[in-house]
């Protein structure tokens, strides 16, 4: 068969390669660079030594994150291509100096009411997937009854995913308490430091190695998909330069706006449509710079993120700190009062925010997936913004298509 794939981010691209030799396929990509949310750039230092800094997703947890764990290995990533990163945490107050908290997110007692409110939150979310909490529970249900303090509720606990998703504080507390938890749930013992790992070429590279391993897969950046409609038996997608592509299934691995304008013209599709109404987004803006302009003076209070909460805002900088101990931060930008001095580039995103109707609509599209050959994939049908998640709607995908497929049986052993 011929398919068609629209979004080149790591589901889509994970699409391909599992499909790849097994059928045909044509990949519309609506950026010049592939990897969607991998984006790495390279800089170059005054001394001429070149480094690769990601200004998307950063980190994954290999041992947390098998499917894309083997991914990686199936792509020709080994350990040495990964580095051990440790995941700390500064929170502080908009104008004011001293943090009012820095650590690990545990908690010991010298640390005060902060330290134990990021605690709370973050064994009771290791708490609610071991429970198997409902996705449709919204955070506030489960954080109100916690024994600390309303402030510390808001500047401890909603501000965190506020700031991972670009919401306002208080709108975290009705996002899914169940996506927030498969982010920041820890059961790390009291007083050690967890880790993550990064990859020393950029995350990209796992979407340019995707990429190189295609075969049977043509792929067409700068080329958005407008319009989808069927013509007898096969589907035709339509780019944003008139021209259309006819195949046997379609993969929908895009923005939910996106796949509703471009099933508009299908008549049996309102009922996807109107769930995909339930997806909302927000506008990120991610700064990469040179000044600490964020973070507190005195750099032992630096963490690995840095979140600053400004009333109804949080925003976080990510802070890089190489073996010759020079420093790159990458900083939310969108809501900023002023902006770094030493900016070096700047990149948009548009975050999906993790809401239980949201969920609820997903639980819609599993319902239809694959009828008719129109297929989801990508953050659209996944529990979570990870690249755990974004492989796994992939193998689903794929599983459906090419059951048979040699990638995917050393993916899903």
């Amino acid at each position: 068969m011929r398919i068609g794939i629209a979004g080149a981010g790591v589901a889509g691209l994970t699409v391909a390669w599992l499909l790849d030799g097994t059928h045909e396929s044509v990949v519309l990509e609506t950026r010049e660079d592939l990897g969607g949310n991998l984006r790495s750039h390279r800089i170059t230092d005054d001394h001429g030594i070149t480094r690769t800094v990601d200004l998307g997703v950063r980190e994954v947890s290999l041992e947390a994150f098998e499917l894309f764990a083997r991914l990686a290995r199936g792509l020709g990533l080994t350990d040495a291509d990964w580095d051990d990163r440790p995941v700390t945490h500064t929170v502080r107050r908009a104008g004011e100096e001293h943090p009012l908290y820095c650590g690990s997110l545990t908690w010991t007692a010298e640390q005060g009411e902060a330290a134990r409110a990021v605690d709370l939150f973050t064994r009771a979310a290791a708490d609610w997937a071991e429970k198997d909490l409902r996705w449709s529970v919204p955070l506030r249900d489960v954080v109100e009854p916690l024994p600390v303090s309303t402030e510390a509720k808001h500047d401890f606990i909603y501000a965190l995913p506020a700031a991972l998703w670009g919401c306002e504080v208080t709108e975290a507390a009705a996002l899914s308490a169940r996506a927030v938890g498969a982010v920041f749930a820890s059961d790390v013992p009291a007083g050690q430091v967890p880790t993550a790992q990064t990859l020393r070429n950029g995350m990209q590279d796992v979407a340019r190695r995707l990429a190189a391993g295609l075969r049977t897969t043509e792929l067409r950046p700068r080329a958005a998909l407008r319009r989808i409609r069927r013509v007898g038996e096969r589907w035709e997608m339509t780019d944003c330069h008139g021209l259309a592509h006819h195949v046997d299934a379609i993969v929908l691995a895009v923005p939910a706006d996106v796949v509703t304008d471009a099933l508009q013209p299908l008549a049996d599709t309102e009922p996807v449509r109107r769930a995909l109404s339930a997806y909302h987004y927000e506008n990120l803006r991610h700064g990469l710079h040179l000044d600490p302009c964020y973070l507190p003076s005195d750099r032992r209070q630096w963490s690995t993120t840095n979140t600053v909460v400004d009333g109804c805002r949080a925003a976080s900088t990510i802070h890089y700190r190489f073996d010759d101990d020079s420093d790159v931060f990458v900083s939310q930008l969108a809501h900023r009062e002023q902006l770094p001095r030493r900016l070096l580039v700047c990149t948009e995103f548009r975050t999906l925010l993790p809401t239980p109707e949201m969920f609820a609509a997903q639980r819609l599209l599993n319902q239809v997936q694959g009828r008719g050959g129109l297929f989801f994939a990508g953050h659209i049908m996944a529990g979570t913004a990870s690249q755990e998640a974004a492989v796994a709607s992939a193998v689903d995908v794929a599983r459906r298509l090419a059951p048979g497929s040699s990638r995917l049986a050393a993916l899903t052993p």
